[in-house]
């Protein structure tokens, strides 16, 4: 009996110390809390990330005893978490994700996914709400809580030729699509341009023209276009945009100067062949690289669909994501370097190089800021094209995205070379959008009854 209770207690004691050691495993054994952070950029954004990382690892990362290594994953950067996720592989798992708009239904109810709300309301926060672009929080949430922090953004803009718009006899860019067209007929008219436009209406340009649309813009979406509960079918009011907005297009189209679609837009822009083109406020720097002083050009929003409506737009981007990998100290530490990355000190890195937006509006404060904004002054209105729109305008957490993409982008080529007509461009997206959520949720239930 005695050797029996002796072998209890030696297993006992061997269990607590399993305990113990699991536990202390969450740090090595230099105390350092060790996390891997997967994105999906490279190139000179890549090359920033990695900036980032290391300014957090040698200064708030040494402080406080933590080290985040950065893992490239390609684009969407998906592939492995959702392989990971299917066997509740926490090993495989990364700390934090990069991830973009369209992935956020695969984690909003995954139960690993550790909410930004969880932290970002407590005292000790780095980071508050109010730190960051009012739409780039509410692109970020759910149910008016944070899911992610918002990282990478920019907006759909308006890039126009002052030389041509000047020898038409305009002085300022159109601030209606109505305006617009009458502009591109007169452009066309008096100055070299082939085209008075240049763009493809895809997903992102309908949604950006649909989410602006009346005083506090229009959900593309039911739920709040999924921001609320789940989106599970095109917004009624989506739909009306819809129609307002193809009505107002119809005019761009019957200009006949419209390029419907894009081969190399950058350079067909900076080589004075269109007048007029709308594009992610990102590509700034690129294309001021391109024009050099071969002419005067600029950025504005993009025209409203109808006279009142939101001037500005919804964020582009990713969000980081805190994934919970079964350790306190890891999560602790993710949220430092979250907090870190969205930070003006890691933000400000984007603006001279890429063109993205900030999304921390501290950012302005800073010395480096000015200095890339005086090289580039079209990077503030880029700035002021987010941080002058109401935080209900956003993008929509769009269920079967992929799909629902194509059907919109092939509806909107047939509409803009003058295949089919505005009737038969709204039926194919509205029914195209109505099955494809369908086929999704068919498969994919949960939230389907929200």
């Amino acid at each position: 009996m005695k050797k029996l209770v002796s072998f209890i207690l030696l297993i006992s004691i061997l269990l607590t110390g399993c305990s113990i050691s699991s536990k202390q495993s969450e740090t090595d054994s230099d105390g350092i809390t060790e996390i891997t952070f997967w994105h999906s950029m490279d190139g000179v954004f890549g090359d920033i990330v990695k900036e980032q990382i290391d300014e957090f690892n040698n200064t708030i990362g040494k402080e406080k005893g933590i080290k985040v290594t950065g893992v490239f994953q390609s684009w969407p950067g998906t592939t492995s978490l959702m392989t990971a996720m299917s066997a509740d592989d926490i090993k495989n798992m990364p700390d934090v994700i990069q991830l973009y708009g369209e992935n956020v239904d695969m984690i909003r109810d995954y139960e690993r996914t550790v909410w930004a709300e969880d932290f970002i309301n407590n005292e000790s926060s780095t980071i508050k709400k109010e730190d960051l672009i009012a739409n780039t929080v509410t692109a970020q949430s759910i149910d008016g809580k944070m899911i992610g922090v918002p990282y990478t953004a920019s907006s759909l803009m308006l890039y126009y030729n002052m030389d041509y718009l000047k020898e038409a006899e305009f002085s300022e860019p159109p601030k209606t699509i109505a305006e617009m067209a009458d502009m591109m007929i007169k452009i066309s008219e008096k100055t070299e341009a082939e085209n008075g436009l240049n763009v493809a209406i895809n997903q992102y340009e309908l949604e950006s023209f649909i989410s602006i649309q009346g005083e506090n813009g229009t959900y593309f979406g039911n739920n709040e276009s999924g921001h609320n509960k789940h989106m599970t079918e095109f917004s009624e009011e989506g739909k009306e945009a819809l129609k307002n907005f193809l009505q107002e297009w119809e005019k761009v189209i019957g200009t006949g100067v419209y390029k419907p679609v894009t081969d190399s837009i950058n350079e067909e822009f900076s080589k004075g062949l269109h007048a007029m083109t709308i594009m992610t406020s990102s590509r700034i720097p690129t294309i001021a690289k391109l024009v050099g002083d071969s002419f005067e050009w600029g950025v504005t929003s993009i025209p409203t669909v109808n006279e009142g409506d939101v001037v500005g737009a919804y964020p582009s981007g990713s969000g980081l994501y805190i994934m919970d990998r079964e350790s306190e100290a890891k999560k602790k530490a993710a949220w430092e370097f979250v907090s870190y990355m969205a930070s003006k000190e890691a933000q400000v890195k984007w603006v001279g190089r890429t063109g993205y937006t900030p999304v921390n509006i501290h950012v302005q404060e800073l010395d480096e800021y000015e200095k890339a904004v005086e090289v580039e002054p079209r990077l503030q209105n880029a700035m002021n094209n987010l941080s002058n729109t109401p935080n209900t305008v956003v993008p929509s957490f769009t269920p079967n995205s992929n799909a629902i993409g194509i059907i919109i982008k092939d509806a909107m080529r047939a509409f803009g070379s003058e295949l089919i007509t505005k009737e038969e461009a709204y039926d194919e997206i509205v029914e195209g959008i109505a099955k494809s959520i369908e086929v999704y949720y068919r498969a994919n239930p949960v939230g389907r009854n929200d």
